[in-house]
C-alpha cells in the first residue's frame, strides 16, 4: 500500500496534487525539478491506482539540527477518513529521523489541519511561519520564488515534531522563511 515514488509516478503524482490543491502544473513541474527525490515521496495505492502521497524534504538547519519538511500531503478525495494520511505521515516522519533528521516540520494548510496534525502524528507548534532563523539549501530558494509570497490563509506557525532525545527548547518562535505556502 505505502511506497517509495518512482521517476514514474511524476504524472499520476501531479495529476492528484493539482486535483487536491489546485496548483498550476507549471508549480508542480518546478516542484519535481528543483526538489524531489524518490525517496523525498511516498506515495498510497489502493487496488493498484494511486491514492495519496506525501513528500518530506531534507535540507533546513534551526540553530545547528538537521530538519525535514512534510510539504504536499494529499489524499483523493474518495479515499479520505480511511487513515491514509496518518499513515504517510508516520512513515515521512520516521523516514527523515532515519536519514539524520533531528526535527521533521509542517506548515497545515489551515488552521483546522493543526488539531490533525496533534492527533495523528504527534506534532506541536515551534517555528514562525516567515522570517529569519532557519537555513535552506539554494534548491529551496528557487522554488519559494515560483510558489511566491505566504498565504494569509494559512497558521502564523509550523507544527513539528522531534527525534526522542533532541532539546528543541531554544527553537520556539524561530522563524522558518521557505513553506511554499
Amino acid at each position: 500500500m505505502y511506497r517509495y515514488s518512482t521517476i514514474e509516478d511524476i504524472a499520476p503524482l501531479t495529476r492528484l496534487w493539482c486535483e487536491v490543491f489546485g496548483d498550476s502544473e507549471e508549480l508542480v513541474a518546478g516542484y519535481f525539478r528543483l526538489l524531489w527525490t524518490p525517496e523525498s515521496c511516498i506515495a498510497a495505492e489502493l487496488d493498484g491506482e494511486l491514492c495519496a502521497m506525501g513528500h518530506c524534504l531534507l535540507g533546513p538547519r534551526a540553530a545547528g539540527l538537521d530538519c525535514g519538511y512534510i510539504y504536499a500531503m494529499a489524499t483523493a478525495p474518495e479515499h479520505r477518513g480511511l487513515g491514509i494520511a496518518a499513515g504517510l505521515g508516520r512513515r515521512l516522519i520516521e523516514g527523515a529521523f532515519r536519514a539524520g533528521a533531528q526535527i521533521v516540520a509542517t506548515l497545515p494548510a489551515d488552521e483546522g489541519l493543526c488539531a490533525w496534525y496533534e492527533s495523528r502524528l504527534g506534532m506541536r507548534p515551534l517555528f514562525r511561519k516567515g522570517g529569519a532563523g532557519v537555513s535552506f539549501p539554494d534548491s529551496w530558494q528557487d522554488f519559494a520564488a515560483l510558489c511566491g509570497a505566504h498565504s494569509d490563509d494559512t497558521p502564523d506557525r509550523l507544527w513539528a515534531i522531534a527525534r526522542p532525545g533532541t532539546d528543541i527548547s531554544h527553537l520556539h518562535g524561530l522563524g522558518w522563511e521557505h513553506t511554499f505556502d
